[in-house]
């Protein structure tokens, strides 16, 4: 009957006890907070990786715009060179040193295409998705269109980062790899910066 009742009295004791509250509150909080803070974290990562690759295509954009890039590669013809000379141009500042970045800039895939009109600007997706549901790199996108003068033209850039949470990070474009596709673009008309072509 003691051991009952002492039984009885132990459980009463046991759910009447506000001890370690706390603790249970903080194991039951922890796991959902700790994720909205990495989901944050990283996508915080993210828009400051976007904003240095917008801020770098735009850069070398100004190169194309005013023609000074065509004419230093007038004597180039072959659009794979212009194409990985133009993503150097993206890595590097206009004074001449590399462009600090927090991915790999030697990965930057480009894509340089002249459109008829401002409203028929279109941009190529960085990605493609075949038969199966695989997601990898599109061929078409890395490619490089001389800008003559006053070509209308879209250029835009391309880069995979890591994605350390891809469950809780943002819902931009992943490779079947997992990781996540960054990309910027601007579009414009070229200045009529010479009356002679370099673009043949």
């Amino acid at each position: 009957m003691n051991a009952s009742g002492g039984g009885q009295t132990f459980l009463a004791r046991f759910l009447r006890a506000k001890k370690g509250t706390t603790a249970v509150e903080f194991g039951l909080l922890a796991l959902p907070f700790l994720g909205l803070v990495t989901a944050c974290l990283e996508n915080a990562l993210v828009y400051w990786q976007q904003e240095i690759l917008q801020q770098a295509i735009v850069d070398a954009g100004r190169q194309l715009y005013t023609g000074k890039f065509q004419t230093a590669n007038s004597g180039t013809t072959n659009m794979a060179t212009l194409a990985t000379k133009f993503r150097t141009a993206i890595c590097t500042e206009s004074n001449g040193s590399p462009r600090l970045t927090i991915f790999d800039c030697t990965t930057v895939r480009v894509s340089v295409t002249q459109a008829e009109t401002l409203a028929g600007a279109t941009p190529v997706s960085p990605t493609s998705t075949d038969a199966k549901g695989v997601v990898t790199w599109n061929p078409q996108f890395q490619s490089y269109s001389c800008a003559g003068a006053s070509a209308i033209m879209v250029i835009q850039a391309a880069v995979d980062v890591p994605a350390y949470f891809p469950l809780l990070g943002s819902s931009a474009s992943r490779l079947s790899t997992g990781r996540r596709v960054i990309q910027a673009a601007t579009v414009f008309k070229a200045e009529p910066y010479t009356t002679k072509s370099v673009c043949s």
